[in-house]
Order: structure tokens, then sequence, then C-alpha cells
């Protein structure tokens, strides 16, 4: 038996990247091309050659209904000639089309059977196969489309994991290691129906884990989320098809379809919570342990473990009563709109990730006058239940990363676009797109500030292009949305104005802040959701917006230019081409959510749903109960016809290609209309 070395390469479009993880791709070693269009022996003198003694039309079986010449498709968005199919597409051309991973099991011994039985046999193809002791094969480059899960191929790869499945039929089809090594037994409820499935061994566990995270890093639409029927609470249920069609991550052949039970046994949140990090607090809510290498704020787990850390950051910025105050009063003052609040804390303390997400615009540089105007933007695409949640957090007046020297400095600095230097825009913007997990150190704690409000700060803000939780969508919701879009800097919202101008003057002081923060008031206002322009535009223009109300009547033109230009200019950096790169709204208008409440109330959700879950007993499956596989569910060794893995608009085959011959179609040849003759 001949044993190959994995390279590492995988390939995606015209590029080759070497990852950490047992790769062989379809140019090496066994060379499982499902791009090709004649069938390749994986068992000697068996198969293809056992196929044309029978009679068959290569490659496929006689068996089997001829379907097209091809195991394959181009994407869609790739078509039109200028890139092959897809396979010599520009990488960055491929990178957001994918936006699920889906996995199956094989119903076979091993991955050679599997690649003869699926794309010899019957014309389907999957991008990877992962064997018993974890080798990953590569059998098609990434940009093209496989024939694996039917209507969903256009914007997903595919992995086979090779596992028989039912051990309730053949318990000892893995005994004496006849097939493999020995594998344990996991009960699992599939659509109503438990199911008694083998389960996957270590090393396909740990190539699968690999190659998922290079993956999710690689493609900036594939996040480390799964199917869930409640905040963190896997579903082991097909989805309906809208949702299933708008979802993003990791999903399961059986969540596409009924007819489908694999990849059976598989903790998908588990999986994906071990590939996303464990969700953590921005900062520390009490002083950080001395090793602040090792140590992270992780969420703890209850829901009163959860909001006592959260009570200590509340306090941070809200019992200061001196500055940055969310929704409104940046520097302790007026009714501009602001959308973060500031955490103080110690110059050089860590930031954290609170979520996985991915590092989109970076800026990095001395202070200015009114202290660090360096930031941090991060994306993220999670799911709460049935809800896809996207926002993005920002993490403003952090120290120089790149000149620091910190025991653990910022994830991203390590990262190849910022060591290439990323995409150049004004003001010291660069534009990244990187990969980090929860609870990664995204930044340390600078000072921000004119002189007389210097502090040891960070402004934490998190918004979104779109209202996260509409009424109705999450039951006993508390977020309000109150919209302020059409009030430009200022707020003149009468539910946030009314609360905190106790003269009823229709202005803002800091003396009214202070007072109203202060005194411990502001959990009213800690679940507004504020639809407005954010503080970071350059438009509308910050000179003009600041003459026009009556709060600054007090302030001569020309004192207001100057504090654009010292105070407010240094800091902006939301521009039209930072805002195109980073998927951001041109015109700036998003809605703002306090981010300790929402990281709070995030996690509460979760934890609440689990615990009920668990209580219920929701997954605990009941080997007992294990029934042998339905009639009309497969895997994919059984599913002949392959209606679960090819849908027929994902080609386009001409019904009179039978007239014509394999190696005619395979050079190009048109198929003449039925019943016309040939010329």
């Amino acid at each position: 038996m001949t044993i190959w070395k994995p390279s590492g390469k995988l390939l995606i479009g015209a590029q080759e990247i070497t990852i950490d993880a047992p790769i062989i791709n379809y140019t090496e070693g066994p060379k499982w091309n499902a791009a090709s269009l004649y069938c390749q022996s994986v068992n000697g003198a068996h198969g293809c050659v056992q196929m044309a003694a029978e009679g068959g039309q290569l490659p496929w079986s006689p068996k089997v209904p001829r379907r097209s010449a091809k195991r394959y498709s181009s994407r869609p968005a790739l078509r039109g000639g200028k890139w092959g199919e897809g396979e010599r597409a520009p990488f960055e051309a491929v990178r957001p089309l994918i936006k699920q991973f889906v996995f199956h099991h094989d119903g076979c011994a091993t991955s050679a059977m599997c690649f003869d039985v699926l794309q010899n046999e019957r014309g389907f193809s999957c991008h990877f196969l992962i064997d018993n002791d974890g080798t990953i094969y590569q059998t098609l480059n990434l940009a093209l489309m496989a024939f694996h899960a039917a209507n969903a191929n256009t914007n997903t790869i595919g992995v086979e994991l090779c596992n028989r499945g039912d051990a309730k039929k053949e318990p000892n089809y893995y005994s004496g290691n006849r097939f493999g090594p020995q594998r344990s037994e996991k009960p699992c409820k599939i659509n109503g129906h438990t199911y008694l499935a083998f389960d996957y061994t270590d090393e396909q566990y740990r190539s699968l884990a690999a190659l998922s995270k290079a993956l999710t890093g690689i493609f900036p639409n594939l996040p480390a989320e799964y199917p869930q029927k409640s905040p963190g609470v896997q579903t082991w249920d097909t989805m309906p098809e809208s949702a299933s069609a708008a979802f993003s991550g990791f999903i399961g052949h059986y969540h596409l379809t009924q007819r489908k039970w694999d990849p059976g046994y598989f903790d998908f949140a588990d999986f994906c919570r071990k590939l996303r990090g464990d969700f953590c607090y921005v900062v520390w809510p009490e002083p950080p342990p001395k090793d602040t290498t090792v140590h992270r704020p992780i969420i703890p787990g209850t829901k009163s473990e959860v909001e006592a850390g959260s009570a200590k950051l509340f306090a941070m910025n809200e019992g200061k009563a001196d500055a940055g105050f969310f929704p409104v009063g940046p520097w302790g003052e007026s009714r501009l709109w602001h959308g973060g609040v500031h955490l103080t804390g110690e110059v050089g303390h860590p930031v954290f990730a609170p979520f996985p997400g991915r590092v989109v615009a970076v800026r990095m540089g001395p202070n200015t006058a009114v202290g660090s105007t360096n930031f941090v933007l991060l994306r993220h695409q999670l799911s709460l239940g049935e809800r896809k949640v996207e926002f993005y957090t920002l993490y403003m007046h952090l120290g120089d990363e790149p000149t620091l020297k910190a025991a653990k400095p910022a994830t991203w600095l390590e990262s190849d676009g910022w060591k290439k230097g990323g995409t150049k825009f004004d003001n010291g913007v660069i534009g990244l797109d990187e990969a980090i997990e929860a609870g990664s150190v995204i930044g340390h704690v600078g000072t921000a500030g004119p002189d007389d409000l210097s502090r040891a700060q960070v402004h934490v803000e998190l918004f979104s292009k779109s209202d996260l939780f509409p009424e109705g969508s999450i039951p006993s919701s508390p977020w309000k949305v109150i919209d302020g879009s059409g009030g430009g800097r200022f707020a003149d919202a009468s539910e946030i104005i009314g609360l905190i101008d106790s003269n009823s003057d229709g202005m803002l002081k800091r003396e009214e802040l202070a007072a109203f923060y202060g005194a411990g008031s502001a959990a009213g206002t800690r679940y507004f959701v504020t639809y407005n322009v954010s503080e970071w535009t350059y438009e509308p223009s910050w000179p003009e917006s600041l003459k026009l109300p009556k709060d600054m009547a007090d302030k001569k033109p020309d004192e207001i230019d100057a504090q654009y230009e010292e105070q407010i200019k240094p800091g902006l950096w939301w521009s039209g081409p930072v805002a195109q790169h980073a998927k951001l709204p041109p015109d700036g208008i998003v809605y703002h959510y306090h981010p300790v409440a929402f990281v709070s109330w995030f996690n509460v959700e979760m934890r609440e749903a689990q615990a009920a879950a668990k209580k219920a007993g929701t997954n605990d499956f009941k080997r007992e109960l294990a029934l042998e596989t339905p009639d009309g569910v497969t895997d994919d060794l059984n599913d002949v016809d392959g209606s679960s893995m090819k849908a027929s608009t994902d080609v386009e085959v001409d019904p009179c290609n039978d007239q014509i011959t394999l190696k005619e179609l395979v050079e190009g040849f048109d198929a003449p209309e039925c019943g016309a003759p040939t010329p």
C-alpha cells in the first residue's frame, strides 16, 4: 500500500496556499481529480478497467444512469470564459463566494472507495475526502462547484468524512480493524428518528478542525457558526429552505434535505465553539491577573455571573461620570451623538475581541492633541438561534501597537495582511481582512481626551447596518430603536433628551450628564438602539454642523473651526473608500448598541437557552431507542441517483447528449437536435 505524504497545499482558483493541515491535493499522491473527465483508477485493475470491460461508458458505471460528461461545474459568479470554468480565477474573486461548509459521511470503508463510488461510478464530487487516519484529499479546486449538496452547491464547499454510518445495521463493521480502527457508537436524533451512528476517529476530528480553521481564515463569509433552534443550541432537523439558503457557516447534509442523515452524530456546537474561541469581556471587569499573557476575561457560565461582570464594566464608564457616555455626550457634554462608551483602565492593559470576527481596518501612530486616535475595527457574523446577526465592533484610543512591545501583542500584528502593508487609505487607515478568534488581544489601552479630560481609556462601540432584532424576532427583546437619522450630528430624540435634560431647556450640559450617569440612572438608556450618523464620518460637515444648533451659541465660528481641526478631524476615518472596503454604508448611518449591554445580553441569551435545553434533555439521545435507517433516507453511499447531491440546474445538459460519444462530449462537441440527421 502506497503511503502518500501530505504537502498541506490547498488549491483555490489560481492560488496555492499552504495551511497547517494534512492535505494531499489532486495534483499530488494518487491524483484524484474530480475535474478530470475520465475514470481514474484507485484500486488497480479493478475499477476503471473493469468498468470498461463491462461495456460501461467511461467514466460511468452501466449500473448508474448516465448524466453528463462532468462531475462538477463552474460557480455562476465565475462563469464567462476568461478564467476557464473558474480554476484559473484570481484568489480574491473566489474568496467572497463561499458561505457554507457542508459535512457528509460517505458510508464507505476508505476514502479510495468513496472516490471510486461517488466520483468514478456516479459522476458526483466533493471538494475534500478525509480518510480514517485523518489524511485529507482535495479532489476539486475550491473555485469549482462540486456535486454534493444539490441546491446548495453554488456557494458551498463539501467534505466526505470516511465513516460506514449506521452502527445499528452493521455493529461489527469495524471489529478487528477490518475496515479501519475500532470506533465508538453515538446515538443521535435527526428529523425525529434516532440513529446509532459510528463516531469519527480522533485523527479525523483533528484534521477537520485544522482544515476548518484555515478555511474560516481564508473565506470572509464563512464564520464558525452552525444551525441553531435556540441561541447556542444545535438543531438536528432539516432547516426550512429559506433559512438554509440564508445561513452562513458549518452545516450537515441533513440540515439541507430530509432525504439524508449524514454526517450522523456530529456536535456542531462544540466543534464551532472550539474554532471560534471563548466569548470574552472587552477588558477585565476587575484588575487583571499579573500574567496577562495566559488569562483572558472569559464570560462566565451563569446569568448572574455574566451580569455581575457587566455591572463592573458599566461602573468603569458611568461611575466616573466624566466622559464618553452612550448614546450622547462625548467628553461629557452636549447633545452630540456618541455611539460607544469609554472604559477606563491602565495604559497598556490588553483589549480583547468579545466575539470571533475579522479585522477589517486599523490605524496606528503617535498621539495627537486629543490623545490616541488609533483604532481597530472588527466585523462579526454570528447566529443567535435562527437569526443571522452581523455587526461591527470598534476600539478607539488604543496604544501604538507596533511600538508597544507588549508581552502579548495584538493577534493581527502577526498577520500576513499587516506585514504586507494592507490597503492604504487616507488619514493613516489600513484596510485588512484577517480572521481572529474570540478572546484574541486586539490592542492595548491608550489615552484619550484633551488635556483637562485626558484619561487612560478605550472607546468601545458596536453598530450594525440593519436592525438586528426587529420587533417580534426575539422573545422578550429589550432593544428599542430610536430613529435619529434626521437630526444630523445632534440627538433630538425626546426619549433621550427628556431623561437627561433636568432644566428642560432642550440642551445638555456637562453637569446634567454627570448627574444623570453618576446617579446610576443610565440603565434606561442601555437598551436603546440609536439609528444615526456615526461620529467618525467626514460628512455631514462637522464645522457646519457645529455652527447650527443653539448648544454651540457661546462659541465663535473660528473657535468651532479650531475645535474641529484639533479635536475632531484627527479621529475621523469613515470615508467612502474605507466604507467600501469594510462593507459599511457610505453615508455612515448605522444602528448603535451599547456594547457592554449587548455583550452581556447576547451571552445571557445563549446560556439561558443552553440551560433550558439541558434541563429538558433536548440533546440527550438514548441508545436503546435507536432504529435502523428508515426508508427514503440515505447516506451518500446509498444515494445512487444522487438527487440530494446534484441539482437539475447545476449544469444545463442537453437531453440529446446520449446521441454522441463520451469522447465527443469531452472534446466539446454539441449534440444534434433529437431526430435531426447528423451532418
